[in-house]
């Protein structure tokens, strides 16, 4: 079975090449320009969340937070990706499982990163 990775960007250029990127690679992926609600997230079944720090509405670290503290979703990897200097922070805070800084010089920095995280 494929693993399912959501990605939530809200630039939609990167979001279309993350999704068609990490597809190419046999992931079924869902992307999202926001969070909807975190009850939409748990509802999809990921089995990874790759999510933009700087989002509308709300930062993928508090994000992250409510995933690590939901019983159906503690368990899966997060990893935030942002161009901001404090990513290493945040993402050690909500105790992401990875970050990413932006730019990417390609997908493959993501795919690295993902293939760490989903070894499970």
């Amino acid at each position: 079975m494929k693993k399912h990775v959501v990605v939530i960007e809200d630039d939609p250029d990167l979001l279309d090449f993350l999704v068609i990127s990490l597809e190419e690679e046999g992931y079924r992926v869902t992307g999202l320009p926001q969070l909807e609600s975190v009850e939409a997230l748990v509802d999809l079944r990921a089995s990874a969340f790759v999510i933009d720090e700087k989002l509308p509405g709300t930062s993928g670290h508090i994000i992250c937070i409510i995933l690590k503290s939901k019983s159906e979703t503690q368990h899966l990897p997060v990893i935030l990706i942002s161009a901001d200097e404090s990513l290493k922070h945040r993402a050690s805070l909500c105790e992401a499982d990875g970050y990413l800084y932006k730019p990417f010089q390609d997908y493959r920095e993501l795919q690295y990163l993902l293939d760490k995280v989903l070894v499970a």
